[in-house]
């Protein structure tokens, strides 16, 4: 290959009639893998910044960026059938603050007037009570929807506060379970509520807690 005489660039052949033969082009008379500014493509100039380079590539997020982890669909579940089991005891619970109920209402078979002539206690009071209970009710199932999102958005203590609720709740409605009908609408929500934390600790929704840690 011809480079010129010793002390002169490197020679360019200018374009002509084809010859049958290809000229051999000088090499390239900067360093391997630099830029005529001496800078190495693709790789950190002295300023600091990368050199362009159309083979680079771009660099690797650094371990302190953070990475998004999609949500699983059994967090997805869980949320449904959390609200889902709340929802009865809300409605219930709103529905007895404002609807009217008077004493008529409550089949005799419930003894409500024996009850308050044994206890020494009027319609009225017994009314106030009832709402109270009502109330409490409600705000408890408000609470448990805000702990059930909490889980929903990944906060670990939101997953443990709706289990701990759960298990409280679901217990409390087992023991008072009577018969009949009254029965089946106990044990809906109690079914839900179960399955709903039984999804939160899944393989998947296990695994996506720890990856949020």
């Amino acid at each position: 290959m011809s480079t010129g005489s010793q002390g002169e660039g490197p020679r360019y052949y200018p374009s002509g009639p084809s010859t049958g033969q290809y000229p051999q082009y000088p090499q390239n008379p900067y360093p391997q893998g630099a830029s005529p500014a001496g800078e190495p493509y693709g790789g950190a100039s002295q300023s600091g910044q990368y050199a362009y380079s159309p083979y680079s590539q771009d660099p690797a997020p650094t371990p302190d960026e953070p990475r998004a982890v999609r949500r699983p669909a059994t967090m997805i579940g869980a949320l449904v059938l959390l609200v889902l089991s709340a929802v009865p005891f809300l409605v219930f619970g709103v529905l007895g603050l404002f609807v009217p109920i008077s004493q008529d209402m409550f089949p005799p078979e419930l003894g409500l007037d024996a009850m308050l002539t044994q206890y020494n206690v009027s319609f009225d009071q017994f009314l106030q009570a009832v709402r109270l209970l009502l109330a409490l009710v409600a705000v408890l199932a408000l609470v448990y929807i805000g702990l059930a999102v909490a889980a929903f958005a990944g906060r670990s203590w939101g997953r443990i506060a709706t289990t701990a609720l759960t298990v409280l709740f679901c217990g409390f409605l087992l023991l008072n379970l009577g018969g009949g009908a009254s029965s089946l609408v106990v044990l809906g929500p109690v079914v839900l509520a179960v399955a709903g934390v039984v999804l939160m600790f899944l393989r998947p929704s296990a695994e996506w807690f720890a990856a949020r840690r």
